[in-house]
């Protein structure tokens, strides 16, 4: 499972710092991949069935990040010409914040007990 989140937080950092920082990847493009990601990361950690703790935390991640990222999708579907001079403040603070907290779940106990 601390794995899963690993691979969780580093493929969402790396769509990020790709869209984001270096520009070379349209946003709208990432956004489809990384919900894909999201959804299928999520039903893989609830078919595993980890640690509740893990899972419940994971699942917060997961959410964070599907909402940043299909929030880029929303504001496209509104202006499809992107002529807008709109601002996605939860597209750009929501994606980061579900690394964190992909990290977060990766470091808790991994036993069922906890």
């Amino acid at each position: 499972m601390r794995t899963l989140l690993l691979a969780a937080a580093a493929l969402h950092a790396a769509l990020f710092a790709i869209t984001f920082l270096t520009s070379t990847l349209d946003v709208i493009v990432a956004s489809v991949i990384a919900v894909i990601l999201s959804l299928a990361m999520g039903a893989f950690a609830l078919v595993r069935n980890g640690p509740v703790g893990t899972i419940w935390v994971a699942t917060a991640a997961g959410l964070t990040a599907l909402i940043g990222w299909a929030s880029w999708l929303i504001l496209w579907a509104l202006d499809r010409g992107r002529t807008g001079a709109a601002v996605n403040v939860i597209g750009v603070l929501l994606p980061p914040a579900s690394v964190v907290i992909f990290l977060v779940a990766a470091l808790l106990p991994q036993t069922r007990d906890a």
